[in-house]
Protein backbone atom coordinates (compact mmCIF):
# COMPACT_ATOMS: atom_id res chain seq x y z
CA UNK A 1 0.00 0.00 0.00
CA UNK A 2 1.38 3.51 -0.84
CA UNK A 3 1.03 6.12 1.76
CA UNK A 4 -2.13 7.54 0.10
CA UNK A 5 -5.02 7.86 2.09
CA UNK A 6 -8.10 5.69 2.10
CA UNK A 7 -11.21 6.68 0.59
CA UNK A 8 -13.31 7.74 4.07
CA UNK A 9 -17.23 6.28 3.21
CA UNK A 10 -19.77 6.05 5.84
CA UNK A 11 -19.89 2.86 7.77
CA UNK A 12 -17.08 1.69 5.15
CA UNK A 13 -15.46 -1.48 5.58
CA UNK A 14 -11.61 -1.84 5.02
CA UNK A 15 -10.85 -5.19 4.56
CA UNK A 16 -6.97 -5.12 4.98
CA UNK A 17 -5.70 -8.80 4.64
CA UNK A 18 -2.04 -7.06 5.15
CA UNK A 19 -0.72 -10.69 5.43
CA UNK A 20 -1.07 -10.32 1.48
CA UNK A 21 1.65 -7.97 1.26
CA UNK A 22 3.91 -10.01 2.71
CA UNK A 23 5.75 -12.75 -0.19
CA UNK A 24 4.12 -15.63 -1.61
CA UNK A 25 7.02 -17.54 -0.47
CA UNK A 26 6.04 -15.93 3.28
CA UNK A 27 2.24 -16.79 2.83
CA UNK A 28 2.58 -20.56 1.75
CA UNK A 29 4.90 -21.20 5.00
CA UNK A 30 2.25 -19.56 6.91
CA UNK A 31 -0.17 -22.20 8.83
CA UNK A 32 -2.39 -19.58 11.02
CA UNK A 33 -3.56 -16.25 10.39
CA UNK A 34 -4.27 -14.07 13.43
CA UNK A 35 -7.70 -11.69 12.81
CA UNK A 36 -6.94 -8.48 14.76
CA UNK A 37 -9.77 -5.66 13.88
CA UNK A 38 -10.06 -2.16 14.47
CA UNK A 39 -13.12 0.41 15.39
CA UNK A 40 -12.61 3.59 14.69
CA UNK A 41 -14.06 6.98 13.52
CA UNK A 42 -12.99 7.16 9.97
CA UNK A 43 -16.07 9.72 8.81
CA UNK A 44 -16.98 13.14 10.82
CA UNK A 45 -15.24 15.23 12.43
CA UNK A 46 -13.27 13.23 14.70
CA UNK A 47 -11.98 11.42 11.23
CA UNK A 48 -8.38 12.37 12.04
CA UNK A 49 -7.98 10.57 15.06
CA UNK A 50 -9.35 7.62 13.08
CA UNK A 51 -7.03 7.79 10.25
CA UNK A 52 -4.00 8.00 12.57
CA UNK A 53 -5.30 4.80 14.33
CA UNK A 54 -5.82 2.83 11.03
CA UNK A 55 -2.20 3.80 10.11
CA UNK A 56 -0.78 2.82 12.88
CA UNK A 57 -2.30 -0.70 12.68
CA UNK A 58 -1.34 -0.87 9.23
CA UNK A 59 2.39 -0.02 10.16
CA UNK A 60 2.77 -2.27 12.65
CA UNK A 61 0.49 -5.76 10.96
CA UNK A 62 2.84 -4.86 8.11
CA UNK A 63 6.18 -4.93 10.35
CA UNK A 64 5.12 -8.10 12.11
CA UNK A 65 4.51 -10.00 8.75
CA UNK A 66 7.71 -8.65 7.04
CA UNK A 67 9.50 -9.70 9.94
CA UNK A 68 8.15 -12.84 10.41
CA UNK A 69 7.74 -11.97 14.30
CA UNK A 70 6.01 -15.48 14.72
CA UNK A 71 7.09 -18.22 12.76
CA UNK A 72 4.20 -19.89 11.41
CA UNK A 73 1.67 -17.02 11.81
CA UNK A 74 -0.02 -14.41 9.60
CA UNK A 75 -1.46 -11.26 10.93
CA UNK A 76 -4.61 -9.86 9.30
CA UNK A 77 -6.38 -6.81 9.57
CA UNK A 78 -10.13 -5.60 9.26
CA UNK A 79 -11.22 -1.62 9.71
CA UNK A 80 -14.88 -0.48 10.63
CA UNK A 81 -15.59 2.87 10.73
CA UNK A 82 -17.46 3.58 14.45
CA UNK A 83 -17.99 7.21 13.17
CA UNK A 84 -17.53 7.96 16.53
CA UNK A 85 -20.75 7.40 17.91
CA UNK A 86 -21.40 4.23 20.38
CA UNK A 87 -24.07 2.86 19.12
CA UNK A 88 -22.21 2.27 16.04
CA UNK A 89 -19.21 1.22 17.82
CA UNK A 90 -21.33 -1.10 19.29
CA UNK A 91 -23.23 -2.23 16.02
CA UNK A 92 -19.06 -2.78 14.96
CA UNK A 93 -18.41 -4.72 18.07
CA UNK A 94 -21.54 -7.00 17.57
CA UNK A 95 -20.05 -7.88 13.96
CA UNK A 96 -16.42 -8.55 15.12
CA UNK A 97 -18.37 -10.85 17.71
CA UNK A 98 -20.32 -12.58 15.42
CA UNK A 99 -17.27 -13.38 12.77
CA UNK A 100 -16.11 -15.77 16.10
CA UNK A 101 -12.27 -15.65 14.61
CA UNK A 102 -11.13 -12.20 15.99
CA UNK A 103 -8.33 -12.19 18.24
CA UNK A 104 -8.45 -8.77 19.52
CA UNK A 105 -9.72 -5.57 18.29
CA UNK A 106 -8.12 -2.22 18.32
CA UNK A 107 -10.02 0.64 19.06
CA UNK A 108 -11.98 2.65 20.13
CA UNK A 109 -11.12 6.19 20.05
CA UNK A 110 -13.54 7.96 22.41
CA UNK A 111 -14.74 6.79 26.10
CA UNK A 112 -18.07 7.36 25.18
CA UNK A 113 -17.89 4.84 22.43
CA UNK A 114 -15.27 2.67 24.06
CA UNK A 115 -18.09 2.20 26.92
CA UNK A 116 -20.56 1.03 24.35
CA UNK A 117 -18.68 -1.52 22.98
CA UNK A 118 -16.16 -3.13 25.66
CA UNK A 119 -19.04 -5.24 26.88
CA UNK A 120 -19.93 -7.00 23.59
CA UNK A 121 -16.11 -7.89 23.26
CA UNK A 122 -16.21 -8.81 26.78
CA UNK A 123 -18.95 -11.81 26.60
CA UNK A 124 -17.36 -12.82 22.86
CA UNK A 125 -13.97 -12.66 24.83
CA UNK A 126 -12.36 -10.90 22.32
CA UNK A 127 -9.01 -8.74 23.50
CA UNK A 128 -9.73 -4.68 23.10
CA UNK A 129 -7.22 -2.30 23.63
CA UNK A 130 -8.16 0.89 23.42
CA UNK A 131 -4.68 3.26 22.14
CA UNK A 132 -6.70 6.73 22.88
CA UNK A 133 -9.62 6.55 25.88
CA UNK A 134 -9.23 7.55 29.46
CA UNK A 135 -12.50 7.34 31.15
CA UNK A 136 -12.19 5.14 34.28
CA UNK A 137 -14.85 2.66 34.23
CA UNK A 138 -13.51 1.38 30.65
CA UNK A 139 -10.96 -1.54 31.69
CA UNK A 140 -13.72 -2.47 34.61
CA UNK A 141 -15.62 -3.73 32.31
CA UNK A 142 -13.38 -7.07 32.31
CA UNK A 143 -10.40 -9.11 31.76
CA UNK A 144 -10.08 -8.55 27.81
CA UNK A 145 -10.24 -4.97 28.33
CA UNK A 146 -6.64 -3.35 28.02
CA UNK A 147 -5.84 0.05 27.34
CA UNK A 148 -2.12 1.57 26.46
CA UNK A 149 -3.16 5.33 26.71
CA UNK A 150 -2.80 6.76 30.31
CA UNK A 151 -6.22 6.99 32.37
CA UNK A 152 -7.89 10.04 33.17
CA UNK A 153 -6.40 10.14 36.53
CA UNK A 154 -2.87 9.65 35.50
CA UNK A 155 -3.08 12.64 32.79
CA UNK A 156 -5.04 14.83 35.00
CA UNK A 157 -2.06 14.51 37.75
CA UNK A 158 0.66 15.07 35.54
CA UNK A 159 -1.04 17.69 34.01
CA UNK A 160 -2.04 19.87 37.41
CA UNK A 161 1.00 19.39 39.23
CA UNK A 162 2.54 20.84 36.50
CA UNK A 163 0.61 24.00 36.17
CA UNK A 164 0.21 24.05 39.99
CA UNK A 165 3.27 22.83 41.52
CA UNK A 166 5.81 23.76 39.06
CA UNK A 167 4.62 27.07 37.33
CA UNK A 168 3.06 28.67 40.18
CA UNK A 169 -0.72 29.05 38.67
CA UNK A 170 -2.94 29.58 41.44
CA UNK A 171 -6.51 30.26 40.03
CA UNK A 172 -7.39 27.50 38.31
CA UNK A 173 -10.34 26.62 35.92
CA UNK A 174 -11.15 23.78 33.64
CA UNK A 175 -13.69 23.54 30.50
CA UNK A 176 -14.55 19.95 29.54
CA UNK A 177 -16.61 18.36 26.50
CA UNK A 178 -20.02 16.99 27.67
CA UNK A 179 -19.38 13.45 27.53
CA UNK A 180 -18.07 10.96 29.21
CA UNK A 181 -14.50 12.21 28.48
CA UNK A 182 -15.39 15.35 29.68
CA UNK A 183 -17.41 14.41 32.91
CA UNK A 184 -14.81 11.82 34.36
CA UNK A 185 -11.94 14.71 34.01
CA UNK A 186 -13.70 18.00 35.44
CA UNK A 187 -14.20 16.21 38.60
CA UNK A 188 -10.57 15.08 38.34
CA UNK A 189 -8.94 18.79 37.99
CA UNK A 190 -11.14 20.32 40.08
CA UNK A 191 -9.74 17.98 42.57
CA UNK A 192 -6.02 18.04 42.18
CA UNK A 193 -6.32 21.94 41.31
CA UNK A 194 -7.40 21.92 45.10
CA UNK A 195 -5.18 19.07 46.91
CA UNK A 196 -1.95 21.10 45.22
CA UNK A 197 -3.04 23.95 46.86
CA UNK A 198 -4.72 26.13 43.70
CA UNK A 199 -8.17 27.56 43.92
CA UNK A 200 -10.77 25.99 41.80
CA UNK A 201 -13.05 28.69 40.12
CA UNK A 202 -15.36 26.86 37.25
CA UNK A 203 -15.43 24.09 35.97
CA UNK A 204 -17.66 24.44 32.56
CA UNK A 205 -18.89 21.47 30.51
CA UNK A 206 -20.55 22.05 26.82
CA UNK A 207 -22.10 20.03 23.94
CA UNK A 208 -19.39 18.85 21.39
CA UNK A 209 -20.63 20.55 18.47
CA UNK A 210 -21.38 24.10 19.85
CA UNK A 211 -19.96 26.49 17.79
CA UNK A 212 -20.26 29.68 19.40
CA UNK A 213 -18.15 29.91 22.89
CA UNK A 214 -18.38 33.57 23.46
CA UNK A 215 -21.03 33.04 26.84
CA UNK A 216 -18.42 30.64 28.25
CA UNK A 217 -15.18 32.78 27.49
CA UNK A 218 -17.26 35.64 29.01
CA UNK A 219 -17.98 34.07 31.84
CA UNK A 220 -14.74 32.47 32.37
CA UNK A 221 -12.56 35.28 31.47
CA UNK A 222 -14.61 37.25 34.32
CA UNK A 223 -12.66 34.41 37.27
CA UNK A 224 -9.54 35.89 36.09
CA UNK A 225 -8.25 32.35 35.99
CA UNK A 226 -4.60 31.86 35.84
CA UNK A 227 -4.62 28.52 34.26
CA UNK A 228 -7.56 26.70 32.03
CA UNK A 229 -7.14 22.92 32.38
CA UNK A 230 -8.70 21.56 29.24
CA UNK A 231 -10.50 17.97 28.07
CA UNK A 232 -11.21 18.57 24.45
CA UNK A 233 -10.83 17.23 21.46
CA UNK A 234 -9.31 19.62 18.08
CA UNK A 235 -11.97 20.87 16.52
CA UNK A 236 -13.85 22.63 19.42
CA UNK A 237 -10.49 23.14 21.27
CA UNK A 238 -9.36 25.05 18.24
CA UNK A 239 -12.83 27.19 18.09
CA UNK A 240 -11.97 27.95 21.98
CA UNK A 241 -8.40 29.23 20.97
CA UNK A 242 -9.36 31.54 18.10
CA UNK A 243 -12.51 33.15 20.01
CA UNK A 244 -10.13 33.08 23.12
CA UNK A 245 -7.87 35.47 21.13
CA UNK A 246 -10.24 37.60 19.64
CA UNK A 247 -11.89 38.01 23.03
CA UNK A 248 -8.67 39.08 24.89
CA UNK A 249 -8.82 36.00 26.89
CA UNK A 250 -5.16 34.49 27.38
CA UNK A 251 -4.95 32.41 30.00
CA UNK A 252 -2.04 29.60 29.90
CA UNK A 253 -4.40 26.85 28.68
CA UNK A 254 -3.00 23.02 29.67
CA UNK A 255 -4.15 19.54 28.14
CA UNK A 256 -3.33 16.05 28.40
CA UNK A 257 -2.87 14.25 25.12
CA UNK A 258 -6.03 14.40 23.45
CA UNK A 259 -4.94 17.66 21.62
CA UNK A 260 -1.76 16.32 20.34
CA UNK A 261 -2.36 16.31 17.14
CA UNK A 262 -1.53 18.52 13.83
CA UNK A 263 -5.08 18.94 13.10
CA UNK A 264 -5.51 21.85 15.66
CA UNK A 265 -2.30 23.54 14.32
CA UNK A 266 -4.14 23.48 10.67
CA UNK A 267 -7.32 24.64 12.50
CA UNK A 268 -6.31 26.64 15.24
CA UNK A 269 -3.23 28.59 13.50
CA UNK A 270 -1.40 30.77 15.76
CA UNK A 271 -4.11 31.04 18.66
CA UNK A 272 -3.14 27.35 19.95
CA UNK A 273 0.69 28.50 20.52
CA UNK A 274 1.29 28.37 24.11
CA UNK A 275 -1.03 24.97 25.05
CA UNK A 276 0.99 23.22 27.27
CA UNK A 277 0.34 19.17 27.46
CA UNK A 278 1.49 16.13 28.88
CA UNK A 279 2.04 12.83 26.56
CA UNK A 280 3.51 9.21 26.49
CA UNK A 281 4.82 10.06 22.99
CA UNK A 282 7.21 12.47 21.70
CA UNK A 283 8.35 11.87 17.67
CA UNK A 284 12.03 14.10 18.86
CA UNK A 285 12.42 11.62 21.41
CA UNK A 286 16.51 10.14 20.47
CA UNK A 287 15.03 6.59 21.55
CA UNK A 288 15.71 3.74 18.47
CA UNK A 289 11.82 2.43 18.74
CA UNK A 290 10.89 6.30 18.73
CA UNK A 291 13.71 7.45 15.60
CA UNK A 292 12.49 4.10 13.55
CA UNK A 293 8.99 4.16 14.12
CA UNK A 294 8.92 7.74 12.55
CA UNK A 295 11.04 6.89 9.72
CA UNK A 296 8.95 4.09 8.83
CA UNK A 297 5.88 6.26 9.05
CA UNK A 298 7.08 9.00 7.40
CA UNK A 299 8.08 6.78 4.51
CA UNK A 300 4.89 4.66 4.04
CA UNK A 301 2.53 8.04 4.85
CA UNK A 302 4.55 11.14 3.73
CA UNK A 303 3.62 12.64 7.20
CA UNK A 304 4.49 12.98 10.74
CA UNK A 305 2.81 10.35 13.06
CA UNK A 306 0.84 11.32 15.79
CA UNK A 307 0.40 9.78 19.19
CA UNK A 308 -2.61 8.33 18.50
CA UNK A 309 -0.61 6.47 15.53
CA UNK A 310 2.29 5.40 17.77
CA UNK A 311 -0.21 4.53 20.31
CA UNK A 312 -1.71 2.12 17.88
CA UNK A 313 1.08 0.88 16.82
CA UNK A 314 2.31 -0.13 19.67
CA UNK A 315 -1.13 -1.72 20.92
CA UNK A 316 -0.78 -3.99 17.98
CA UNK A 317 2.96 -4.88 18.97
CA UNK A 318 2.19 -5.36 22.29
CA UNK A 319 -0.44 -8.10 21.37
CA UNK A 320 2.04 -9.95 19.05
CA UNK A 321 4.20 -9.96 21.27
CA UNK A 322 2.08 -11.13 24.20
CA UNK A 323 0.67 -13.79 21.81
CA UNK A 324 4.67 -14.79 20.86
CA UNK A 325 5.17 -15.24 24.60
CA UNK A 326 2.01 -17.58 25.27
CA UNK A 327 2.68 -19.67 21.89
CA UNK A 328 -0.45 -19.35 21.14
CA UNK A 329 -3.06 -17.06 19.10
CA UNK A 330 -5.90 -18.00 21.16
CA UNK A 331 -7.94 -14.70 22.58
CA UNK A 332 -7.88 -16.15 26.15
CA UNK A 333 -3.90 -17.19 26.31
CA UNK A 334 -2.62 -14.02 24.64
CA UNK A 335 -5.01 -12.36 27.16
CA UNK A 336 -3.11 -13.58 30.25
CA UNK A 337 -0.04 -13.35 28.36
CA UNK A 338 -1.11 -9.88 27.39
CA UNK A 339 -1.65 -8.66 31.03
CA UNK A 340 1.26 -10.02 32.84
CA UNK A 341 3.68 -7.63 30.20
CA UNK A 342 6.34 -5.39 31.97
CA UNK A 343 8.89 -3.09 30.66
CA UNK A 344 7.98 -3.82 27.25
CA UNK A 345 9.81 -1.22 25.29
CA UNK A 346 7.91 0.51 23.08
CA UNK A 347 7.88 4.05 20.85
CA UNK A 348 5.62 5.37 23.83
CA UNK A 349 8.43 4.27 26.47
CA UNK A 350 8.48 1.68 29.01
CA UNK A 351 5.09 -0.41 28.81
CA UNK A 352 3.83 -2.36 31.56
CA UNK A 353 0.39 -3.32 33.10
CA UNK A 354 -0.86 -3.40 36.58
CA UNK A 355 -3.30 -5.18 37.80
CA UNK A 356 -6.43 -3.18 36.37
CA UNK A 357 -4.64 -3.76 32.65
CA UNK A 358 -4.32 -0.37 33.11
CA UNK A 359 -0.94 0.95 31.40
CA UNK A 360 2.17 2.29 33.63
CA UNK A 361 4.64 4.93 31.62
CA UNK A 362 5.97 7.98 31.73
CA UNK A 363 4.44 11.13 30.65
CA UNK A 364 6.87 14.15 28.84
CA UNK A 365 5.95 17.55 28.69
CA UNK A 366 5.79 19.73 25.58
CA UNK A 367 4.57 22.93 24.33
CA UNK A 368 3.35 23.87 20.94
CA UNK A 369 5.16 26.44 19.71
CA UNK A 370 5.18 28.58 16.43
CA UNK A 371 2.95 25.61 15.21
CA UNK A 372 5.80 23.06 16.41
CA UNK A 373 4.75 20.49 19.25
CA UNK A 374 8.26 20.59 20.67
CA UNK A 375 9.90 19.48 24.28
CA UNK A 376 9.28 21.90 27.33
CA UNK A 377 11.98 23.70 28.40
CA UNK A 378 11.92 25.54 31.83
Amino acid sequence: MSGTAWPLGRRATLGLLLGGLAPASVRAASTKVAKLGVSAPLTGNMAQYGVDIRRGVELAVEGLNSSHSIPGVTFTIEIQDSEGDPEQAANVAQKFAAEGDVLAVIGDFSSTACLAAAPIYQKAGIIMMTPTASAPDITKTGDYIFRDTPIASTEVNATVDWGVKDLGLMRAAAICRNDDYGRSYGPLFSARSEADGAKMLSVQYFNPGDSDLKPLITGMRALKPDVVFLALFYVEAALLFQQSRDMAFHPTFMSGAGLFSQELVKLAGSSANGLLLVSAYYPGANRPEVTDFVTAYRTKFGSEPSKFAAQSYDAINLIAEAAKRAGSTTPAEVRDALAATKDYQGVIGSVSFDLHREVVLNLQRLALTNGKFVAWKQ
